[in-house]
């Protein structure tokens, strides 16, 4: 079913219909309170409600958390993706050879479905980065963060606009220090304008339809836009503009957005940040972003998100892309039946693979495959199970790890990576009752007194 979500503001009206978003009316602080009742929230079962935080002590903007906190939440970003039956076929129906290519024909076909982008027709405010509430989540950080900042950057090599989430801390009302991870698509290109000694243009949108999240999440191939897979997500048109200064492409309904410069020769120290480890990201040298202008529509909602020790709210948003990427996987590599992200290592790419593969060697040669490129070549871990394991709940995996594996053949170390192999046959029968006292016991069970 085609994703109706339009905006950020549909998106909660949805969910205050449906009793999902809770209302927090009393004035809470950005420094850590929001995050210390969010972290509360998101470990709850289930996952909780979504939290719109209408007055905020330090700002005039209401803040909404744990927006994609729970599995069902999270499917309205995905859109179409969140439904394996449903992408598998759209995958195996498309023309193409690879995954890349099948994916590249269908966003193609019907991602680019929207009019061309006209200006963005919000006014520009006189506030600073100070105004908005962006939070300190743990009292060791090095101090406030945008947590779901959409980054738009114009590749100076082929023209195309890149979407990615980057995390930036305020520095003061003109500044942010913007941390660009090594491999990212945003490293990258910051590295190319700094080759040209040239600024950056950027623009930041915070809050939109939940598709251009997804969008940016997901590790995309180079020649596919972020916007238009966002597009093909949602099965339906998505509104774009071109910021003002910079004549980036983005989205047209966002609640903020904000344009600069970076400069390549400058960088700033930026941390500790409380990571999903569980411990701080320490201190490192960062871009700076320079603000130029500010804009917002009207009653904006700012959304953050609250990372930390899973289980949080981004973990249930990488959990949605698990269709997509199985679907994916499967053209390439038609073995591969089953995927299951680890909760605890979803961050490092850590996952559990149900295979259909007998020969020995065959399990570290699709490792090295994996690494090498597709969706999980940065993973840190691959579990291999076979069809006889369920690959949930973890504990049944790691039971069937620590009784199969032989540590000298079943375990491969490749450049800070590891494969492991749990699909060796067992060495004698299994431990199940036998079928006849499975049917008298069936037959008895109420004799029980049970």
């Amino acid at each position: 079913m085609p994703n109706k979500t339009r905006s950020l503001k549909s998106f909660l009206q949805k969910l205050d219909s449906q009793g999902d978003l809770h209302h927090v009316r009393t004035t809470v602080s950005c420094n850590q309170e929001i995050s210390a009742i969010t972290d509360r929230v998101c470990k709850s079962t289930g996952g909780g409600q979504a939290l719109l935080f209408e007055s905020v002590r330090e700002s005039r903007f209401p803040v909404v958390t744990n927006l994609f906190g729970s599995a069902r939440r999270a499917a309205f970003a995905w859109g179409r993706g969140a439904s394996f039956q449903d992408i598998a076929e759209l995958i195996k129906n498309a023309q193409g050879r690879g995954s890349d290519e099948r994916l590249r024909n269908l966003v193609r076909a019907r991602g680019r479905c929207s009019a061309p982008a006209g200006r963005l027709e919000l006014p520009l405010r006189q506030y600073g980065l100070t105004s908005l509430p962006a939070l300190q989540n743990w009292p060791g950080d090095g101090g406030r963060f945008l947590t779901l900042a959409q980054v738009y950057l114009r590749d100076p090599q082929n023209q195309r606009i890149n979407c990615g989430i980057y995390r930036m801390q305020i520095l003061d009302d003109d500044r942010a220090a913007i941390r660009f991870l090594p491999g990212s698509d945003g490293a990258r290109i910051f590295e190319a304008y700094a080759q040209a000694k040239r600024n950056m243009p950027v623009a930041i949108t915070l809050g939109s339809d939940p598709a251009w999240l997804a969008a940016a999440a997901f590790p995309l191939p180079m020649d596919i836009s972020e916007s238009d897979f966002a597009r093909w997500l949602s099965d339906r048109p998505l509104s774009s503009a071109r910021a003002p200064l910079t004549d980036l492409t983005i989205p047209a309904d966002a609640e903020f957005v904000m344009e600069g410069v970076v400069c390549p020769e400058e960088n700033t120290l930026e941390g500790p940040f409380g990571n999903h480890t569980g411990y701080y990201a320490p201190p490192d040298r960062a871009a700076v972003f320079h603000l130029q202008a500010l804009y917002h529509g009207e009653d904006p909602v700012f959304p953050a998100t609250v990372v930390g020790p899973p289980p949080m709210e981004n973990v249930h948003l990488m959990r949605g892309s698990e269709p997509l990427t199985l679907a994916l996987l499967n053209v390439d590599y038609p073995c591969i039946e089953r995927l299951r992200f680890i909760e605890q290592g979803i961050f490092h790419g850590c996952v559990v693979l149900g295979v259909d593969c007998s020969r020995d060697q065959e399990i570290f040669d699709l490792a090295s495959a994996l690494w090498q490129q597709g969706p999980l070549k940065r993973s840190r871990l691959l579990i291999f199970c076979d069809r006889e394991i369920e690959i949930e709940p973890l504990s049944v995996v790691l039971w069937r790890l620590i009784n199969r594996v032989d540590p000298e053949q079943d375990i491969l170390v490749e450049h800070g990576r590891m494969a492991i192999d749990v699909t060796r046959p067992p060495s004698g029968p299994p431990v199940v009752p036998s079928s006849d006292i499975v049917d008298l016991i069936n037959r008895r069970w109420h004799e029980y007194g049970f």
